[in-house]
């Protein structure tokens, strides 16, 4: 019987240890307030979706921070466990699997207007065992969602993580593995200045993209005049 869960990967927003690509253009503080809309963000369209949400966080004393931060009594909380993100992205699917979920589908907090219909699709194909394994890539070469049917080792080794192969290599793994695998449409993270500059103009000319981001939007209203010209 198909009990699906979303698991999402959040990093407790402090000052210079969030977002830190998007400085110096932005402040560590105002990096790390612009991460926390973002965890806002995500995590409240996945509550919308899936109604088992697990919050795999990190470093290990954030939680009490991301707890006020995301104020909802049914979420399942999880550290972070590994030494890099494919030890930690194993230890989530393998954490989730144990509870008893399936399918499990796994974001990040790097991609808050992501459509509610990615998360749809691939739920609907993991518990109509279409496929084993859903990838959605992003534009940098990573991917911003993978779900899995069922937990499988070494499907996240061997991968040149925050490098334009990240993708490419999960996807290899997964052939390896004789995973049948979906590919969704591509769609982008927000690391750089550049991508945050999309995001922007995204949520300028998309009334859908506003309505999943309301924190972010907010946000970037209340900041306007760092982007004026």
């Amino acid at each position: 019987m198909s009990n699906p869960v979303c698991v999402v990967m959040v990093k407790a927003p402090r000052a210079g240890a969030v977002k830190t690509r998007l400085m110096p253009a932005l402040s560590g503080m105002d990096a790390a307030c612009l991460a926390a809309c973002f965890a806002q963000d995500v995590v409240a369209n996945v509550r919308r979706i899936v109604q088992q949400v697990i919050v795999a966080y990190a470093p290990a004393d954030g939680r009490r921070a991301l707890e006020q931060l995301l104020p909802y009594k049914n979420l399942l909380w999880l550290e972070q466990q590994g030494d890099d993100l494919g030890a930690r992205l194993e230890a989530a699917a393998r954490d989730a699997a144990t509870r008893g979920f399936g399918p499990i589908i796994i974001v990040g907090t790097d991609s808050p207007t992501l459509p509610d219909s990615f998360i749809e699709t691939a739920i609907a194909s993991l518990a109509a065992n279409i496929s084993d394994i859903v990838l959605a890539p992003t534009d940098d070469g990573g991917f911003c969602l993978v779900g899995i049917r069922e937990c499988r080792g070494g499907l996240f080794q061997n991968i040149q993580w925050s490098t334009p192969l990240a993708h490419e290599q999960t996807a290899g793994n997964a052939t390896r593995l004789k995973l049948r695998s979906l590919i969704l449409s591509r769609w982008y993270d927000v690391d750089t200045y550049a991508d945050l500059l999309r995001l922007r103009n995204e949520m300028l000319t998309d009334g859908a993209a506003r309505k999943r981001a309301p924190f972010t939007y907010e946000w970037l209203r209340a900041h306007d005049s760092m982007f004026s010209e």
